[in-house]
């Protein structure tokens, strides 16, 4: 191949629209932002290691509405961070995934006003960016009702509480007085954007 013909195709690759040349659901990785050209609650799937709160979501009647247009910002919880789940809450919002397996929860069924709770509150309306929520003190609604207060002020650490309830509670617990913190690692979506958390956000 002479060098003007490889010049040429160079060029005529360079002029193509980004859609042409990324059609696939393949992350792109830009610093600390993970991009997938897909909804909120498909790219966490692609992402693996979230199909414990992706079931929640599917129980709750959330995988369709995260699926739509949105824009929505998910605050996500890997299953390490469901881990974290109190007992007692699991046992209302997910007797089939406890300690028994799909089948060895307790007798009386899943709570899903208290699941639906659980799930909307780490769903905000709207698209919050790291770049957006770094540097300040911002309060968010979640689909619950709820006030949550995102503290981008320590670093390069941001962290996460509730402040505020409109919204129904999980299961009168009380916030844990650590901080849950927001990983910096945000997965943008077409349809919003993703921020894995540390630990449930619940009350």
């Amino acid at each position: 191949m002479t060098l003007r013909r490889q010049f040429l195709m160079g060029a005529t690759v360079a002029l193509l629209p980004m859609p042409l040349l990324a059609q696939s659901n393949a992350p792109v990785v830009a610093g600390q932002t993970t991009i997938r050209q897909t909804n909120v609650i498909d790219a966490l799937a692609a992402a693996g290691n979230y199909d414990e709160f992706i079931e929640l979501a599917r129980r709750s009647g959330a995988v369709e509405t995260l699926r739509q247009t949105g824009p929505f910002t998910l605050f996500a919880l890997n299953n390490t961070a469901m881990a974290k789940l109190p007992a007692s809450i699991r046992e209302m919002i997910a007797p089939s995934t406890g300690a028994g397996g799909p089948s060895g929860g307790n007798s009386m069924g899943t709570d899903a006003v208290r699941l639906a709770a659980f799930v909307n509150m780490h769903i905000v309306n709207g698209r919050y960016s790291t770049a957006e929520l770094m540097g300040r003190t911002t309060n968010l609604r979640t689909r619950n009702g709820n006030t949550v207060e995102v503290n981008g002020t320590q670093g390069q650490n941001m962290a996460i509480k509730i402040v505020g309830d409109s919204g129904f509670g999980v299961g009168g617990i009380t916030v844990p007085l650590r901080p849950i913190m927001v990983a910096s690692q945000q997965i943008i979506c077409s349809n919003g954007i993703v921020h894995p958390v540390s630990e449930p956000v619940i009350q």
